[in-house]
C-alpha cells in the first residue's frame, strides 16, 4: 500500500518530501504566536519521530541540533517520518528569557498537556498535544542548562508501568546519553514534576525521552554534537536511518538526587566543578560576607555527582547552589533484537 501524505492543518507533505510552515497557536497585542514546524516525510514506511527544541527558549544547543537535523535529513533515504519543532517556545526565544514565559509567567514544561482555553504557554502545549504528538510514535525533547545553569549531560525517561513502552523509552534514553541516564517513577526519589512534556507524552503511549546537554545560555559546538549524536543514534535504533546504533559506555544510572543550599547570604566561592564526583562531608566551597570573612563552609550531605551548578555568584539564605545525582553503575544491557514500532 502506498504511503499517504501527512497533514497538519494546511501543511500537506507527500511521501519523499520535506516541507515547513508556521502554525498559529494564539495572539498577543502585537501579533500572532506561531510554532515553526518542519516535516520530513520519508519515502519508506517506519516510525514517526517528533523532535522538539526550545521548550525553554534560551537553551540553545538542543534547538540548534533540531534545526541541523531537519536540514540534513534526506526524505528519500528516510524510513518513516520526522516532525520537528525547532523552537517550541517562541515567546521565550524572542525575549531571551529563562524558565518562564514573558507573556504569562508560566513554565511551558510544567503545563502539559495544556488547555484550549488557556494562556499562550498553555495554548502552545495544547497545540503540541492535540495536533502534533498524536501523529508520533516516538518523541525527543531536547533541553540543556538555561541561562543560570551549568549542566552535566544526561537523558531521562518516565516509567509508565507498561513493560514494552518502558523498555523502548529506557533504551532510547540509554542510546541518547553520553554517560548518565535516569528512569523517573512516581513514588521514588526520582519522581518527575507534573506537567512535563515527556511525562505527559509517555502517559499517552508515546516513547518520549528528555535529552539534556548545554550550559548557561551557551552554544558550544560540542553540546550541539552531543544532541545530534543522540538523535542519530535513536533514529538508527528505530530503523529510520542506516547504520548501527552505538551504546556509549560506561554508563551511570541516576537513582536519586539531592541539593546543596546556602544557609547564609554572601559571595559564593565553589571549589567543585560540574560533573565531579563528590564524597559525603567533602568541602564544596565557602560563602564570604562583604568583608571577605567566611560565614559558611558548604559540605556535601552525601556522595554524588554534580549535575547542575547555578551560575549566580551572590547567594541568599536558602538558595540552591548545587544539584547532584546519586548514581550507580548502569545494569548490563543488550539492544533488543526487535524494535517496537
Amino acid at each position: 500500500m502506498a504511503r499517504e501524505a501527512l497533514r497538519i492543518r494546511d501543511l500537506v507533505v507527500e511521501p519523499g518530501a520535506k516541507r515547513r510552515d508556521l502554525l498559529k497557536v494564539g495572539e498577543t497585542g502585537s501579533g500572532p504566536i506561531a510554532l515553526p514546524v518542519v516535516v520530513v516525510h520519508g519515502g519508506r514506511p517506519g516510525p514517526t519521530l517528533c523532535l522538539t527544541g526550545g521548550t525553554h527558549g534560551t537553551e540553545y544547543p538542543g534547538q540548534t541540533a533540531v534545526r541541523i537535523m531537519t536540514r540534513q535529513l534526506d526524505p528519500a533515504a528516510l524510513a518513516g517520518t520526522v516532525i520537528a519543532i525547532p523552537v517550541l517556545n517562541m515567546p521565550m526565544f524572542a525575549a531571551r528569557t529563562a524558565f518562564i514565559s514573558p507573556i504569562d509567567g508560566l513554565n511551558l514544561n510544567r503545563v502539559a498537556p495544556g488547555r484550549p482555553d488557556g494562556t499562550i504557554s498553555e495554548l502552545i502545549a495544547h497545540t503540541l498535544f492535540s495536533e502534533i504528538l498524536p501523529l508520533a510514535t516516538h518523541h525527543i525533547d531536547c533541553h540543556g542548562g538555561d541561562l543560570t545553569e551549568t549542566l552535566w549531560p544526561y537523558a531521562a525517561y518516565r516509567l509508565t508501568g507498561k513493560p514494552e513502552l518502558d523498555e523502548l523509552g529506557g533504551t532510547m534514553a540509554r542510546l541518547y546519553t553520553p554517560g548518565i541516564f535516569a528512569l523517573f517513577r512516581e513514588g521514588t526519589p526520582l519522581t518527575l514534576t507534573s506537567g512535563t512534556i515527556t511525562s505527559e507524552a509517555a502517559k499517552r503511549g508515546i516513547a518520549s525521552i528528555l535529552g539534556e546537554c548545554g550550559s548557561a545560555g551557551g552554544l558550544d559546538p560540542a553540546d550541539v554534537r552531543t544532541h545530534l549524536d543522540g538523535i542519530t543514534n535513536v533514529m538508527r535504533f528505530l530503523g529510520m536511518l542506516t547504520g548501527e546504533p552505538v551504546l556509549r559506555e560506561p554508563q551511570l544510572m541516576g537513582v536519586g538526587q539531592f541539593v546543596v543550599q546556602a544557609g547564609h547570604g554572601g559571595l559564593l566561592r565553589l571549589s567543585v566543578g560540574i560533573g565531579e564526583t563528590i564524597a559525603e562531608g567533602q568541602e564544596l566551597g565557602e560563602i564570604w560576607d562583604v568583608f571577605g570573612d567566611v560565614v559558611e563552609t558548604l559540605r556535601a550531605p552525601a556522595r554524588g555527582l554534580v549535575r547542575i551548578i547555578w551560575t549566580h555568584k551572590v547567594v541568599n539564605s536558602g538558595d540552591v547552589v548545587l544539584k547532584c545525582w546519586v548514581t550507580e553503575p548502569a545494569p548490563p544491557f543488550t539492544l533488543p533484537d526487535r524494535i517496537p514500532r
